[in-house]
């Protein structure tokens, strides 16, 4: 009789396994990510599963494929645009076809982020930290490993790659700018709610991203204030 109730927990443990990896299914994902035109294609978008944690990114097509649960959720993350959530049985097409992602740009431009506004995941700070690592890799492993070295430096992917870390480069030294200048700086420096940051930045040629990361307060203010009003004498 003990053993009888014992099959039937351990039956009923089985089933309930079951029943549950049925209800969570892994699936393969496969899709494309535009802009808001449904044309213009967007490549290296963060495509994460939320569950898991896992993902890649798009290619330079704008393509990606990706494993989840039925029950999970997908993240698509891209610096510029508005980061979706999307449930994972809804982009699944049982018969192979490719989902579409449609992605829309945030209403502020890329240089006139104010770091409050958008913040940086850790781990997609980590992902880019990687890749900006591993594109300076094959040319120290160049004397250790020349063929990997070459087709870091002559493949598709190697060329995706160093474009890839080129672009997070550049998003790192943004957020860097950012802290010390942007458009509510210039605002409350000013006193002028109406400047055009962009248009300012411009005008003011010798506010490099450069020169804004290597200096400090009254040496980086007082260019800021010297340029401003030139730009009012000009009436810009």
């Amino acid at each position: 009789m003990a053993f009888l109730k014992i099959n039937t927990k351990f039956l009923l443990l089985i089933v309930l396994f079951t029943c549950f990896y049925a209800s969570n299914a892994q699936i393969t994902i496969k899709g494309s990510i535009t802009e808001s035109d449904s044309i213009t294609a967007i490549p290296f978008v963060y495509v994460i599963n939320s569950y898991s944690g896992q993902g890649q990114i798009s290619d330079g097509n704008g393509k990606f494929y990706i494993s989840a649960g039925i029950n999970d959720s997908i993240i698509f993350s891209f610096v510029g645009y508005k980061r979706l959530k999307l449930p994972a049985k809804s982009l699944y097409r049982g018969d192979g076809s490719e989902c579409k992602i449609i992605m829309d740009e945030n209403s502020y431009k890329l240089n006139q982020v104010v770091v409050s506004e958008f913040k940086l995941k850790p781990y997609e700070k980590d992902y880019m930290k990687r890749v900006i690592d591993n594109s300076k890799i094959s040319t120290v492993n160049a004397m250790q490993s020349p063929i990997t070295a070459l087709y870091m430096q002559f493949s598709q992917k190697g060329r995706e790659q160093r474009k890839l870390a080129q672009i997070f480069e550049d998003i790192f030294i943004q957020e860097e700018v950012g802290k010390k200048f942007n458009g509510e700086t210039l605002r409350k420096l000013t006193g002028d709610e109406n400047i055009d940051f962009e248009k300012f930045r411009k005008y003011c040629y010798y506010l490099s991203n450069d020169y804004i990361i290597n200096n400090e307060g009254y040496d980086l203010y007082y260019r800021v204030m010297d340029c401003y009003y030139r730009w009012k004498e000009e009436k810009r």
